[in-house]
């Protein structure tokens, strides 16, 4: 089956905003927040570690994988639509 250029250059502009998009969540979940993390040095819930221990050892971790899920719920989305699109285009 061949795919009409059209449909071709506008699933390529998703896929490359989806993924600049994930790209510069990840670069803010692994890099600013490990980064920002020593300003909650001191800040304590109840008689828990200190804040910043958290946010390294498993706030990054956890969002880290939520993102890879909400990337490929994402992928998922962009999938089905284009396969509507293709069947638009019978």
């Amino acid at each position: 089956m061949e795919v009409p250029e059209a449909v071709k250059e506008w699933y390529w502009g998703r896929v490359k905003g989806l993924t600049l998009r994930s790209l510069i969540y990840w670069i803010i979940i692994a890099i600013v927040l490990p980064v920002l993390s020593p300003l909650f040095k001191g800040v304590t819930i109840a008689t828990l570690p200190s804040l910043h221990w958290y946010i390294n050892a498993f706030i990054v971790i956890v969002l880290g994988i939520v993102l890879i899920f909400w990337y490929a719920a994402q992928m998922n989305r962009l999938d089905q639509e284009l396969e509507s699109k293709l069947k638009e285009g019978r």
